[in-house]
């Protein structure tokens, strides 16, 4: 999304309370869950069950701000309101976005993993 940090490292820091080692485990987590998440998600959008939908978004929105992944949480949530909006075509076109927040949030993962 426009003007939403990949990662927000201080909202992670505080998270974590600068523990390296839970950061890591916590980030772990978080891309095993999205990596579920994800799939069934695209899965709904392509079948249009806009309940499925708005299950699998509102639980990537919740998961990815819940880490700092900004940018990947408003994706998310712009998706719910598309689907508030009865705007399933919005939807589906902030779910195709999710492949560019999907793939920039991997490598900073992987560039913060390698700095360590």
């Amino acid at each position: 999304m426009k003007n939403a940090p990949v990662l927000d490292r201080e909202h992670l820091f505080q998270l974590t309370e600068g523990d390296m080692e839970f950061e890591h485990e916590l980030l772990a987590t978080f891309r095993a869950s999205v990596q579920l998440i994800l799939p069934r998600l695209r899965a709904a959008v392509s079948s249009g069950d806009s309940t499925r939908i708005m299950r699998e978004a509102h639980a990537l929105k919740g998961a990815s701000l819940n880490v700092g992944a900004t940018a990947m949480g408003r994706c998310a949530g712009a998706i719910e309101e598309a689907l508030r909006a009865g705007d399933m075509a919005l939807a589906a076109e902030s779910t195709r976005e999710l492949d560019s927040e999907e793939a920039a949030l991997w490598a900073e993962l992987d560039r913060l993993r390698a700095e360590r």
